[in-house]
């Protein structure tokens, strides 16, 4: 007798229901094809070791079964409060609590099976597509890639269980917990607060909205609030702290926002007594209390989704944009070497067949002693005594005719100079180098500009800031070390195939150490920089040294940096976006629900204005409003939230990719008016009472 009265409630129910399986089918599919990815040896061995594919993908798989709980439980919720009068009678017949559980128990294992089973299937035909789209995001060629996983079957049959056994549990605690009657009654009846907005209510409503400018306004000056921060610490944690906190004070406004801020904006607009005895206006605002009242943490929560949702895409295009960036300051000619290392490059690439070397120019760099000064942020300058890189500006520029990406300079005056930086292709304007650098031997060099460098790897280089000189300048300076870096390019049939070969010769090594120290004695750099440590070892173990190391990466090959980051970046990507995606449909699917369940509830409201002579035109445009309180402010302020988030993300990383985070926005908006429509629709049908069963 359950299973069939079980049978009969779920087609009863086939409209919310719906909406739960279409979720849930796609978040098996998701999952399946997550796990069956771990599985798939062909596309696992394609990527290599260097790539932890499965690890992302177990990760995506976690916060995918964390999504989906959240959205099996607020699903729950809603059911069992839209059938709370038929829960009553359940009791009335005579049916004990066990019973009552046991029926519910048995419609989520119907739904959630059915999903399951669903979900498996589809994900097993759409598998090679999810895998196909992975291996495009990774710039990946693999001739097969659909396979039939059934430890994946079964690892998603044991999750969506267990999760399903987890809402079971809490459906039937709920039941137990309370009384049959307090799930029937009326929550208008517990909703019910005197009309005036209490001090305290009043004061938590503007503070919601001041938390939300605030958070904003910081967002937009991000960089000097990092920088107060970073002042009142004594370290350079504001850096990360400021995002942080910027994120959980827009959290708190938001919860502030939809528990007292919108109640507080519809009380007021309900003293404009002009226009709130006009038409429907009256019964419009009671119901927008009302449902703010009761919905507050929900869309609170909600909004934070969104906007999460919304960073995960648009902050993985954005990363994906720098990732490929990144490949150009590092290695933009097909090799840069070191001395040490470039004889026997050169050798191993010329027995190559159908291979030639072209494009060839040497980098003649000199390390010099200097002292200089620089800014971090907006913080008080910060001394630094170390060894700089110069290069001539002729060296510079025969290097621009292979090197696309370098900026053009010109230098005027023999002292002057053009700092290059790496930290300028990301964190633009950051760190800025004072006008003066004074070298060992008394040179002064004038800084004339800073530009972003894209010599190439800066490890090659020591680490050290790199200037570019008059040749005049360059040829004077006889302190200090030199040393060569090899830039040239390939022409090669296959890439992938020279790459390969030569990694199995070749190894990305540290070599060339060189050994200095400095100091500043009467306004002059002195010290040494030198390829052999001038310390003793005895003074060593006696009484330590201020003497620095540093060691030189012997090589850079653009195609293998470019195949990694294409890999990292574009597994990232494929997680986010999935995720992303995945949100986007759970949070409109619990509002869609929350409004079923509303609008079953007040089909006796809607059949009391119907009698007393409203229309069917008027009655729909009151449905309209009040969904457009439900879906609209997650929405807007959702994507308020993202935007603000990507110019906080803009100003620590630069790229070029950010239309792709505001489309994402876009996409937002589609989804959501698509949800607001069809709800809104559906919700007129259920109360004309066409869907009674």
């Amino acid at each position: 007798m359950i299973f069939n009265l079980s049978w009969k409630n779920f087609k009863g129910q086939f409209l919310n229901y719906f909406v739960y399986f279409v979720s849930m089918t796609f978040a098996v599919i998701v999952y399946y094809c997550f796990s069956a990815i771990t599985y798939n040896r062909a596309l696992v061995k394609r990527v290599g070791q260097e790539i932890h594919i499965s690890g992302a993908m177990n990760f995506g798989g976690i916060l995918l079964i964390i999504m989906v709980l959240g959205f099996m439980l607020a699903a729950n919720h809603f059911f069992l409060l839209k059938r709370r009068r038929e829960i009553d009678l359940y009791h009335l017949f005579g049916m004990r609590k066990s019973q009552i559980s046991l029926l519910f128990f048995m419609e989520t294992l119907i739904i959630g099976a059915a999903s399951l089973v669903v979900g498996i299937i589809f994900g097993v035909i759409f598998s090679k597509l999810f895998s196909m789209i992975l291996a495009k995001a990774m710039f990946l060629k693999v001739e097969s890639l659909f396979s039939i996983s059934f430890p994946s079957m079964m690892q998603t049959a044991l999750i969506f269980v267990f999760m399903l056994l987890i809402v079971s549990f809490r459906s039937t605690w709920t039941i137990y917990r309370y009384r049959v009657t307090s799930l029937t009654k009326n929550v208008e009846e517990r909703m019910i607060e005197s009309k005036k907005l209490s001090k305290l209510s009043f004061f938590w409503a503007v503070l919601g909205i001041v938390l939300i400018l605030t958070g904003y306004l910081l967002s937009y000056y991000v960089m000097p609030f990092a920088v107060s921060l970073n002042k009142a610490l004594g370290s350079f944690t504001g850096i990360l702290l400021a995002p942080l906190l910027i994120m959980l004070i827009c959290m708190v406004g938001t919860y502030l926002f939809f528990k007292y801020t919108i109640y507080l904006i519809v009380y007021l607009i309900e003293k404009n007594r002009s226009s709130y005895y006009r038409n429907l206006h009256m019964l419009a605002l009671g119901n927008t209390k009302f449902h703010i009242k009761k919905s507050g943490r929900t869309l609170s929560t909600i909004t934070i989704f969104i906007a999460v949702a919304l960073g995960m895409i648009g902050g993985s295009a954005s990363l994906y944009t720098l990732g490929m960036n990144s490949v150009k300051v590092t290695a933009p000619t097909d090799f840069i070497v070191s001395e040490d290392t470039v004889n026997k490059l050169k050798k191993k690439i010329e027995a190559e067949p159908n291979t030639v070397i072209d494009s060839s120019v040497t980098l003649k760099f000199k390390l010099t002693g200097s002292r200089f000064h620089f800014k971090i942020g907006q913080e008080q300058k910060e001394s630094s005594l170390s060894p700089i890189n110069l290069i001539a500006l002729s060296n510079y520029r025969e290097y621009q005719r292979i090197n696309p990406y370098l900026k053009d300079i010109q230098i005027t005056h023999e002292q002057e100079a053009v700092t290059l930086d790496s930290l300028q292709n990301i964190l633009s304007g950051f760190v800025r180098y004072d006008s003066v650098f004074d070298l060992q031997g008394g040179q002064k060099l004038i800084v004339k500009e800073t530009k972003p460098d894209y010599l190439g790897q800066d490890l090659m280089r020591y680490m050290m800031p790199t200037l570019v000189v008059s040749d005049a300048l360059y040829q004077r300076i006889d302190t200090g070390l030199t040393y060569n870096l090899t830039a040239f390019n390939v022409q090669t049939s296959d890439e992938e195939a020279l790459t390969n070969f030569l990694a199995e010769s070749i190894k990305p090594n540290w070599t060339s150490p060189i050994y200095y120290r400095y100091q500043w004695i009467d306004n002059q750099v002195s010290g040494y920089i030198k390829k052999a440590s001038q310390v003793k070892e005895e003074d060593l173990s006696t009484i330590g040294t201020d003497e620095e190391e540093f060691w030189q990466l012997n090589y850079t090959n653009h195609f293998s940096d470019l195949r990694y980051e294409r890999r990292v970046m574009g597994l990232f990507i494929y997680v986010a976006m999935f995720l992303g995606i995945l949100a986007l449909i759970i949070t409109g699917s619990i509002l869609m629900l929350q409004q079923f369940a509303e609008a079953e509830k007040e089909k006796a409201k809607y059949d009391l204005l119907r009698k007393i002579g409203v229309s069917q035109k008027q009655m729909t445009w009151l449905v309209y409003q009040q969904n457009s309180i439900i879906f609209f402010p997650p929405m807007v302020i959702g994507v308020l939230h993202a935007t603000f988030a990507i110019y906080v993300f803009s100003k620590f990383v630069s790229s070029s990719g950010y239309w792709l985070a505001y489309l994402s926005c876009g996409l937002l908006i589609l989804i959501y008016l698509a949800y607001y429509f069809l709800t809104s629709a559906i919700y007129t049908r259920i109360i004309r009472g066409r869907d009674q069963r």
